[in-house]
């Protein structure tokens, strides 16, 4: 009776490894125009928002409860295309050494006005979400999508609305994921 449920557990394990993936993920923040009100000058956004933290850990609970081996990059803050492209080149770097199957990198662009509040849970301030899926050998984009906050969703406008918003983004991630390996 043992020997036979040792079998079924190391099945079932064996199963879930054949239709599991291993996901690294970065979220980017994007926060397009910002200007500091006191000079008006163009200032580089240097503070990860609360809101792109949430985003990154919806994306690795969802992910996690879903079977997947999940692993991720920091929160990178796209300053421009130079260093932007310098951080994709990096987190396909730590994804190869990882010995991942993909790279989702998750680009979250906020309102121009956004900078003024990096710690509020506002959903709001998204104005949409994209996101790339890379072959981490040939670093070419395998798969790719988009999404935006609906407007109804936007009038509680806190934390729970933008786990909501941000768990819903990972289960489309994770459709265009399914054809993969």
């Amino acid at each position: 009776m043992k020997k036979n449920l040792v079998c079924f557990f190391t099945f079932l394990f064996l199963l879930s490894a054949c239709f599991s993936k291993n996901i690294n993920f970065q979220v980017v923040q994007n926060v397009p125009g910002y200007k500091d009100d006191i000079q008006g000058q163009d200032q580089e956004q240097e503070e990860v928002f609360a809101v792109s933290s949430l985003f990154e850990q919806a994306l690795s609970d969802f992910f996690f409860e879903s079977g997947h081996i999940v692993s991720n990059s920091p929160v990178s803050i796209k300053k421009d295309s130079q260093s932007d492209a310098a951080e994709l080149k990096r987190a396909l770097a730590d994804t190869v050494l990882g010995s991942m199957d993909v790279l989702v990198r998750l680009e979250i662009e906020y309102d121009e006005n956004r900078g003024k509040t990096p710690g509020a849970m506002v959903l709001s301030a998204i104005r949409g979400v994209k996101w790339n899926n890379y072959s981490p050998k040939t670093g070419l984009v395998i798969s790719s999508g988009s999404a935006v906050p609906e407007k109804n969703g936007q009038k509680e406008n806190g934390e729970t609305e933008v786990y909501k918003f941000a768990s819903s983004v990972a289960a489309k991630i994770s459709s265009t994921l399914n054809g993969l390996k």
